[in-house]
């Protein structure tokens, strides 16, 4: 998998919508796409693979998002599966959303609870969607995630297909 790859994979993973700068910062050196106006970088993130870096169990990089709010996520290499015949990203656990909290989490299940209880026969799927959305983009969902994860196009170097999480 790519460094862009990559990078549009975390952002599926955090529910985040790809409005802001990031870089990774790998052995001393900086990766990531470049967005005008933004940072350079020397590399096209398309073209390095994680694979490239031969990292070993137990090895770590960042990767920074949102310079405003300086998230940065500090990724460690779990194991390597050299043998492994996934095609695709596999989300195994998670926990929270970026600036959810858990008083988020309760407003937005008891809404989407009062939502479906004063629903009648007349109520459609659409006419939830929006209490649907707002508690997943404040609850983790890992089974919602691999969903997307299966249906994106991680492999083809495309900044504006669109990151739909309505899945």
């Amino acid at each position: 998998m790519s460094l862009g790859a990559f990078h549009f994979l975390l952002q599926f993973a955090f529910g985040w919508d790809n409005d802001h700068l990031h870089t990774f910062h790998i052995y001393g050196k900086d990766y990531g796409i470049y967005y005008e106006g933004g940072l350079s970088f020397y590399d096209d993130p398309w073209a390095v693979s994680l694979a490239s870096f031969h990292f070993e169990n137990r090895d770590k990089f960042t990767y920074e998002y949102d310079f405003y709010r300086h998230w940065l996520l500090d990724i460690r290499i779990e194991a390597i599966e050299s043998d492994s015949n996934k095609s695709t990203p596999l989300c195994l656990s998670g926990q929270g959303m970026p600036d959810g909290t858990q008083y988020d989490e309760a407003e937005a299940t008891l809404k989407l609870l009062e939502a479906i209880v004063e629903s009648n026969d007349d109520t459609t799927f659409g006419d939830i969607q929006a209490f649907i959305d707002e508690f997943n983009r404040v609850k983790f969902n890992r089974h919602r995630l691999n969903r997307l994860l299966k249906n994106y196009d991680f492999y083809t170097p495309n900044y504006s297909q669109g990151l739909d999480w309505t899945l």
